[in-house]
């Protein structure tokens, strides 16, 4: 910029044109300050890339696996059901049985006291046969649920809103196993006091 003195003479004024050098050489600096972080800001948006598609493929496996969790746990409803229902045919059944054994199952029968020794030695491994195989089917079971049991806390474990705790599965497998226990024991005691005594 020139002023004009009072003689009518054009001069510079020289603090006007040295700040106008220094904010060209500031805009020249932040020009290049700008240009010399490309690389690192493309590095960082990359960075940024990676992490969005890393979050959405953690964020479908998540869902994927809280998909299978329910498809498990309405499987395992539908399993408790299909053999609670199951368990009072059978009982309605052995039920009818005894009801009608007193008028359509009339046996008499006479064993001598060296047989009924026999039958009752024979009863008594039955039963604890019977007792084996109960409790290997007990082990059994306990060590599926816990397989299971582990395996869908596995797939939880990161999402803390669908935590399922073992007591669940302990309670389901406990129920599932007496129900089992308590139809062989029905059939076991039924075949003992109407076919055996």
């Amino acid at each position: 910029m020139i002023k004009k003195s009072k003689n009518n003479e054009n001069k510079p004024d020289f603090d006007v044109m040295f700040n106008e050098v220094q904010e060209e050489i500031q805009e020249k600096d932040a020009e290049q300050d700008i240009i010399s972080r490309v690389p690192e800001l493309r590095k960082l948006s990359e960075n940024i890339d990676k992490a969005t598609d890393n979050w959405v493929n953690s964020t479908l496996q998540l869902e994927s696996a809280i998909h299978e969790y329910q498809r498990a746990e309405v499987k395992l409803g539908n399993a408790v059901n299909t053999i609670s229902d199951q368990v009072d045919t059978i009982k309605k059944h052995i039920d009818q049985i005894i009801e009608d054994a007193p008028t359509k199952l009339k046996v008499t029968v006479t064993v001598c006291d060296t047989d009924w020794q026999k039958m009752q030695e024979l009863h008594n491994q039955w039963m604890e046969q019977e007792k084996q195989m109960l409790a290997d089917q007990y082990k059994q079971q306990e060590v599926l649920w816990q397989k299971q049991s582990h395996r869908l806390t596995d797939i939880v474990r990161n999402n803390e809103g669908v935590w399922l705790s073992q007591r669940l599965f302990y309670i389901i497998g406990s129920l599932s196993l007496l129900s089992i226990i308590t139809i062989v024991l029905e059939i076991a005691f039924y075949v003992y006091f109407h076919w055996i005594l």
